[in-house]
């Protein structure tokens, strides 16, 4: 059974063919999507099809749009040659032996891997506005720590296609989604370092640093919402009891501490139990109820000393965004 490569391309030059000839001599099936690139690029596809599946559209979507895209045209008629896909940018940015690393170790875990740059060395501005940015908000979001969430070169087996179509998104949200839907849903994530490669500063990229590092952002907080929504609910609750002054106050607020913290648990529970039946760990409800129990003793602390109430329940979302952020970060509940 061989493995395929997934190449979502845009307005691609030689670089693309040397690629596409290269992991065809290798062993690869490789599938490339033509997404909506100028007509003068009609040659390079054309020339690529001695090598590679070829398929697209003629008006530009978006990479996520393509590799869901080429997922659905795998999964619909490659299913009995592919049994794994790994994703590649096909600018040049994957080193061919990353390529086979990756294919190799989704063969050998048979889940999902992402290949890791070492984010820590010089490398263009326009990416690390988004790395930096999406690095944090995605472990306050999902409480797991990942050195290099937005890398392209991924592996998975070939039983995805139908869930990778699923996960919202048809631009460079698409593959941050696909990670935090994995994680939210119970899924093992396995890292593998490889080399950090931006030629000519990365001038040919088609990432915008402000427009989709903010649709980046917006996807992720959205997946966040349940939690922000029941933290919110959590304050306003105990700022409702101490304004109308409701006798036992304390009684009032273990109540709803227990409540709240139950609920968030059964939550995510549901969310990520049904379609994959994996079970969050332990740990996670542990952090959950760590966080829930600082806000509610910051509450009692403003309640008893007579201060603002509104300021008490700031603070303490603030407190729980910094806990979720330093959870994340220690790779308590899980480091890639």
């Amino acid at each position: 059974m061989k493995t395929a490569v997934l190449l979502p391309v845009y307005n691609p030059d030689e670089k693309f063919l040397r690629l596409v000839e290269e992991l065809n001599h290798r062993g690869f099936k490789v599938v490339a999507v033509n997404d909506g690139s100028l007509e003068r690029c009609d040659e390079f596809f054309k020339r690529a099809a001695v090598y590679a599946d070829v398929i697209g559209y003629k008006i530009n979507k978006g990479k996520g749009y393509a590799l869901k895209r080429g997922f659905e045209y795998i999964g619909n008629n490659l299913s009995d040659e592919v049994d794994y896909i790994v994703t590649a940018d096909s600018d040049g940015q994957h080193a061919i032996e990353d390529i086979e690393r990756v294919a190799h170790l989704t063969r050998k875990t048979d889940g999902i891997v992402l290949g890791m740059r070492d984010l820590s060395e010089k490398i263009p501005i326009k990416s690390r506005i988004g790395n930096d940015m999406s690095k944090i908000v995605y472990t306050i979001v999902t409480g797991v720590y990942l050195r290099d969430n937005q890398s392209g070169l991924r592996g998975f087996p070939t039983r995805l296609c139908m869930w990778l179509q699923d996960i919202p998104g048809n631009k460079y949200e698409y593959e941050l989604n696909v990670l935090a839907t994995a994680h939210k849903e119970g899924m093992k994530v396995t890292g593998i370092d490889i080399k950090t490669i931006y030629e000519n500063n990365n001038k040919n990229t088609h990432f915008r640093p402000i427009k989709d590092t903010i649709r980046i952002q917006k996807s992720l907080w959205a997946y966040g919402l349940i939690s922000a929504l029941l933290y919110t609910l959590y304050t306003l609750t105990v700022s409702v009891i101490v304004w109308f002054g409701i006798p036992h106050f304390y009684y009032w607020l273990i109540g709803i501490y227990v409540w709240v913290t139950a609920m968030h648990a059964v939550l995510n529970v549901f969310s990520a139990g049904i379609r994959h039946r994996q079970k969050i760990s332990v740990i996670y409800y542990i952090t959950c109820s760590i966080k829930y129990c600082i806000a509610t003793l910051i509450m009692l602390l403003f309640y008893y000393q007579g201060w603002f109430m509104f300021l008490g329940g700031v603070l303490s979302l603030i407190v729980i965004l910094v806990l979720s952020y330093v959870f994340g970060r220690s790779g308590i509940l899980g480091k890639v």
